[in-house]
Order: structure tokens, then sequence, then C-alpha cells
């Protein structure tokens, strides 16, 4: 019998499964042009006929997942053939080292205006509403076969999005207007094919191994088979999906009421509800179980990020003046605190979201490059003629030198005006695929299959990216038309327009391949020591945060303290008070009783006097308690942040962003003041280290807190993201609920620190765990300058 795994030969040797990679731990791979095999990619898509468990181990006939016979009256093979043309189309373009062309002529989708872009958000949502039949068909398989409380879960969340769009009773779309246009259905499938040959481009861009990759093609290929079989009646398509459902949950009572036939007692005759609940949910997949994990894993993971990838053409902000009125910027820049590099992201729904975690900054970093192939290669127009509409995408990109940190000569940026719907759409879905969201379930969807390929023996490669920071803004014309009349006064701004991306992912000032001369580190140590650092500006910020760095891994941290090594101080103390004491002696000596009524002791005793004030000076000017001992070993125990200061001389911003950003990989607790951002809080009030200086706006989001202004049920406040690496992509929108670290309830009064009365101070909130604040609306990137506490 044939194997259905083209990744895993059924001969595999013990040797070679030896060398797999452990769990939590990749392979890496440079890239190279792809090689798929059309007639292995095939094979996968007919797994469900014969599937190998294990070496030699097949097992036949099993439910399939994504078929589509009873939408259009096909036959099994129809299906197959149809199925097959677009495997083959996807392999044709992974095989290919051009980028991927918009099917159509350039007049196919029409012009950039707002009848445009309402033809294109229609025609977004009809893929959308296709996905999620495809998403309810796959889940209402997965329930009835592998039997879990997640499958009914997934299934009754998948149809209550469909039953929100449409009437159960007609299956007719609510509220909803059609494309009538005899072309609908021409442009429908264009933009299926390019959606789908982009996300496998990405796919390959960032991992590889022979048995996922055909898989995952395999299935990119019914799903867009499937969306096209959907989309000739998509009403009649509703009510097909929802009577599945219906007829598995007939199914799924039958058998219920078969095994209660077996029971020796009924279980609501000895279990409550919840027990009751959990033994009739048993998985009855038998030796299938495998089978239906992956393809629930891949099908879910695959339908998302084509969501993802789409979910931009069919959503409009209700606040803007029309579909052409909007605005979205990503953005990579890099910490040089932890050389992690984070991602914010602006959708042109308003939600702003960020995110430091490898796997995803790796995958969005992955579909940059696919994007920088297609934008290179996008026809160009002027802006010349102002009353006609366009649409403008403006990119940077730099390469990292990861072992110093400088950057690469090799910058690039260009900014291309869109002057057609078909080079919109062509620009618009790669750079979908580089937003934190998408970049995310691509992320996810790798560290399923990295725990799973080393369990199985089916290996999966990481492909190498570079470290790079790159910025990249979609803008219309009607967007920019209104944006210079825009007043920021109160702080708030797109993401586009923050410092993150006009300093921070971008060296601006700098030529191409420019590095540090003496004379700008010198002017950046000497800003630094008169207090001017403001973390805002890339270059400035990296030498600041480098030499904080450097002195902070010499220091030794514990749970209330930081000890600092402060040997010549100490040691340059004791040496003073050793000096004034032999001097005090020999002048006794030399004098003896040549002057008359002087007792050359009292002298002596005097520069002891004076020597022991002295020392108590040295140790008390810096720090409130500096133990003999420590004196002594030339240690200094910090127990404040002004301490810290006072001892090392490290501008007290550039420290606060440096424990802020390792808050977590420390076991300093904090209390004091100012210590609302630190998650690690001392529960003695005498304990932990003493925040008693108050952070800035640059310094929490160099700390990995990012304020983000908001309206909300309170008013006009700020909420905060949080970028650090154990936490996952966290984003804000509009009419969403926020349930993150710390909120800032009332900016509209604030108060000034007495050590700085020219910057306002704002008091900031811990929220309590499993509570959440309704959004309603996100005003932008907050980055004035103020203190918080």
């Amino acid at each position: 019998m044939s194997s259905m795994l083209p990744g895993l030969p059924s001969g595999t040797s013990k040797a070679a499964r030896l060398d797999l990679p452990e769990i939590g731990r990749g392979r890496w791979v440079p890239y190279v042009l792809p090689h798929l095999d059309i007639d292995k990619v095939c094979q996968a898509l007919s797994c469900h006929k014969s599937f190998e468990l294990q070496a030699g181990y097949v097992i036949h006939n099993l439910p399939k997942f994504g078929g589509f016979t009873d939408y259009g009256n096909l036959t099994e093979d129809v299906e197959f053939s149809l199925c097959e043309e677009e495997a083959r189309r996807l392999v044709q373009v992974a095989n290919s080292v051009d980028p991927v062309k918009m099917q159509g002529h350039n007049d196919l989708f029409g012009l950039p205006t707002q009848e445009g872009y309402l033809q294109l958000h229609q025609l977004g949502r009809k893929f959308v509403h296709a996905l999620r039949i495809c998403l309810h068909d796959a889940a209402v398989t997965q329930a009835e076969s592998y039997n879990t409380e997640a499958d009914y879960e997934r299934c009754n969340e998948v149809k209550s999005k469909l039953l929100r769009d449409f009437d159960p009773m007609t299956g007719q779309e609510r509220y909803s207007t059609e494309i009538n246009d005899e072309n609908k259905r021409r442009y429908y499938h264009a933009l299926v094919n390019y959606t789908t040959a982009v996300l496998v481009k990405v796919i390959l861009q960032t991992v590889r191994g022979e048995y996922w990759i055909n898989s995952i093609v395999a299935i990119v290929a019914r799903l867009a088979a499937k969306a096209k079989i959907l989309g000739n009646d998509l009403p009649q398509a509703v009510m097909q999906t929802l009577q599945k459902a219906n007829d598995a949950r007939m199914r799924l009572n039958q058998q219920e009421e078969r095994y209660d036939q077996y029971a020796l007692k009924k279980p609501e005759q000895y279990l409550d509800e919840k027990r009751k609940l959990q033994a009739s949910l048993g998985s009855r997949a038998g030796q299938a179980g495998k089978y239906f994990i992956q393809m629930g894993v891949l099908y879910n993971a695959v339908i998302g990020m084509l969501n993802e990838a789409i979910s931009g053409f069919a959503i409009s902000n209700p606040l803007a003046s029309g579909t052409d009125d909007f605005e979205s910027s990503v953005a990579i820049y890099e910490s040089f605190i932890t050389n992690e590099q984070i991602i914010i992201c602006q959708q042109r729904d308003g939600s702003i979201g960020a995110a430091s975690e490898a796997g995803i900054t790796r995958a969005s970093t992955a579909g940059f490059e696919v994007c920088r192939k297609t934008w290179e290669g996008l026809d160009r127009a002027s802006r010349g003629n102002s009353k006609l509409a366009w649409t403008s995408i403006q990119w940077k990109w730099s390469q990292v030198n990861e072992d110093t940190g400088a950057l690469l000569p090799d910058n690039r940026q260009d900014t291309v005006t869109l002057s057609s719907m078909k080079s919109v759409i062509a620009a618009t879905v790669p750079y979908a695929m580089i937003s934190g969201t998408f970049a995310a379930s691509l992320h996810t969807l790798v560290e399923l299959i990295r725990f799973a390929s080393a369990e199985d023996g089916s290996p999966l490669f990481l492909v190498k990216q570079p470290k790079i920071i790159c910025t990249a803004i979609l803008r219309t014309s009607k967007y920019e038309s209104r944006r210079p009349g825009q007043v920021r006064e109160d702080g708030a701004c797109p993401v586009s327009e923050s410092f993150l991306i006009q300093k921070r992912a971008f060296a601006n000032g700098l030529r191409t391949g420019e590095l540090y001369t003496p004379t700008l580190i010198e002017t950046i140590m000497k800003n630094g020591m008169k207090g001017k650092i403001t973390l805002r500006d890339r270059e400035e910020s990296k030498e600041a945060l480098k030499d904080g760095m450097k002195m902070l891994n010499s220091w030794v941290i514990d749970d209330d303290t930081i000890i600092v090594p402060y040997k010549r101080y100490a040691w340059g103390s004791i040496a003073l008070a050793v000096l004034l004491v032999a001097c005090g002696l020999a002048v006794g000596f030399s004098v003896g009783d040549r002057i008359p009524g002087v007792d050359p002791s009292n002298i002596s005793a005097f520069c002891w006097v004076v020597t022991a004030f002295l020392l108590l000076m040295a140790k008390a000017i810096r720090v409130e308690s500096w133990p003999w001992s420590c004196f002594l070993r030339g240690m200094v125990p910090c127990r404040s942040v002004s301490e810290v200061v006072a001892v090392t001389g490290v501008h007290p911003q550039v420290l606060l962003a440096i424990l802020l950003r390792l808050d977590n990989r420390m076991h300093l607790r904090t209390r004091g003041p100012f210590n609302t951002l630190f998650r690690r809080k001392s529960p003695d009030a005498s304990g932990g280290l003493s925040i008693d200086v108050p952070i800035k706006t640059a310094t929490a989001i160099e700390g990995g807190f990012i304020p983000i202004k908001v309206l909300s049920d309170w008013g006009t406040g700020l909420v905060f993201i949080n970028t650090h690496s154990w936490a996952a992509y966290n984003s804000i929108t509009d009419s969403g609920t926020y349930g993150g670290h710390a909120i800032c309830p009332d900016i509209d009064h604030p108060y000034y620190w007495a050590a700085d009365q020219q910057t306002p101070c704002f008091r900031l909130s811990n929220i309590k765990e499993d509570s959440k604040v309704f959004i309603s609306r996100v005003l932008g990137v907050f980055e004035q300058d103020y203190y918080f506490y």
C-alpha cells in the first residue's frame, strides 16, 4: 500500500528519526527556490482515502474535510479535478522565482475611487462568508467524529457569525447590496486566485518540510476550489451548511440514545451536570485521532490566515467619510535592551496592536520579503492630476547586522502610487500578510506543527530570516487630502506619524551605511549627562541603552536590592581616611614637646574625628544604608532608583526602561509611588526596590508598554499594549474590550511632579485579573512627553 504521507516514507530509519529537532527547537535552513511535486500534492488532496498513521500502518475511508459535492451537485471525480486544477496553479506559482501577478486587465476592478473600494468591500465580504462556510463544515465534521467540547464550541461560534449576517429563514444576507456587474464572478475568482497564491508564497518564505508543505498547499487548493463553488450561490450555501449541522446533531442524538441502551445506569442518575457532560464528550475517533487533530489544526489555521489576508477589504471604518478614506501602517523596530524585533500595526479599521514574540516578528519579516518583490514590480502612476483618485504604498527596509547592531548598506525605500483597483489589490493582499494578526496566526500554525513534527518524524524546517527594521504605510488620496488639516494637540497620532515609525523603524538622518562617528557618540553621551536623553531617536537610544546594559551586567540583582560594584569610591575613601590618620600621627610625633602647651595627641584625635566624619559622609551621601561589610568590599546595596542613579550616573529614564523591559526576567520586586507598570510588586511596604522616579512616555514604550489613547466608558484615557517577548500579539479595537495590565482613566486633570513642574504627570491604575474595560474608539498612539505614576 502506498503511503499518503509524502514527507515520511515508510522506510524511515531509526537513525534518521533520531536526528529530528526537539520539541520547541527548530532546524534552520536558508531560503532556496521551492520545488514542489504536483503528484505528491495531489496525493495529499485525497488523504482521507488512505492515511498513514505510522510507518506501514495505513487506515482508509476517513471523513473528508473540505468536501463540496453537495453545494454544486458535483460528483467526486469533478470535485477532485477542480481541486487538482487549483493545486497545479498553486504549485506553479510556488516553484516560480517571479512574484505573484494579479490576473486580468488593469481596468478589471476599475479605479481606486469610492465605488471601486465599495466593490472590493463586497467581494471581500463574499470571500469571508465563503471561508466561514468552509470553517463551519470542517468544524461539524470534527465535532461529529472527534467529539470534544472545543469542537462544539467552535461550531457554535462559526454558526453565530453566519447567523449574524444571514437570515436563517430565507438564507439572504441581511441589509446588504449586491454587485450589479456581469463580471462579478470573474472578479471574485481573480481575488481568490491571487490571495491563495500569495499565501502559499508567504508560507514557503517562512517554513519548509515536504510533508507539511504538501498538506498545506493541498488544503489551500481545496479551499480555493470550494470558495469558488460557494460563491455561485452564497445564500443557498449558507442554508446547506446549517442543515449539515442539523443532520449531524440528529445523528449524534441517535448515537447517544444507542449508547444509553448499553449503560448499567444512565449518567443523570449518578453524575452532576458538569460530570455528565464530560462523560458524554469522549473522543470517538478510534485509531484516527492523529488524522482529525492534524486536519483540524491545518484547516483552522489556513482559513484563519485567509480571513486575515482579506479582512481589510471587507471592513471599513464606520467613522470614515467613505470606503476609500483610510490609512494603515506596519512597522518593525528593534529593542536595544533585549535585541528583539518589535512589530506595531494599525489596521484599516483603526485597531492598533503590537508584539515582540520572536515567531511573530519572524513571520512578518518573511511576509515583508514577499511584499518587497511584489511592490517593486507594480505599475506606477503619477499624482499629477489631483482630481484622480489614487492609493499609495510607501515602504522602507533596512537590514541590521545581528552581531554589531549596525545597519547594513543595502537600505531600500520607495513609494508606489496605484491608479487602478487591480494594482491596489496586488499591493494590499501581501501587505495584509505582514500585519500582526496574520503573523500571529502563521506563528501559531508553525508552533503547532513543530510539536507534531517532533513526535511523528515529519520534519519542519524554519527558513532563516534576516534581522530588519522596516515600515509600510498604505494610504488613499482622500485620507491624504484631509491629513494636513488634522490637529494633533491632544497627543494622539496614528502609528504612521509616531516616532516609532519616523525615528525608530528607519535610520532617519543617517546616510546609507553610515555608522557612528566619535563626534556623534560624544554628542550623545554629553546629552545623556545633561539629562536630555529622550529614547525616541534610534541612534541616541542605541548608544544610551547599550551603555546602560553594560553597567547592568556588572550588577548583582536580588529580590529587593541592586548591588553595584563601587570599589574605586569605597577604597578611595578608605585610602583617604588612612592618609589623614597617618598624617595626624606623623604631625603628632614630629611636633613632640617642641611647642609648649600643645598636646600632640589632640592633633591625632582631631584627625581621627575628621576621618570618621568623612567616612560617614562618604557612606551616607549616595545611599541611605551602606553596611560596613559591603563598604569594605566595595559593593553598594541600592534600594531605590535614585540611589542607583546617584552611584552609577546612569540616566534615570534609561535605567527605568531597562528594568521595565527585563521585569519578567529578574527576581527583583518593586515598591514606591511610581511602580504601577511593574508586574513584580513587593507585598511588603518596606521591601523591594523603590521606584521613586516617574516613568516618561518614551521610557514606557522602550520598556514594553505602548500607551494608546482611547475613548472608553470612563471618558478619554490611556491603555497600554504589552510588547514583552512573553506576551502574545495583543491589539485594541473600536467597540472592543481591553484586559491588559494598566490603564490611565483620567488624563484631563494631570498634576505635576514636585521635581519637574513643567511636565504633566498621569496616575495609572491596575486592572484586576479577569476584568476587562470596554473601548468605544481607538484615537491613536499617545507619545507626548508626560510622566506616569
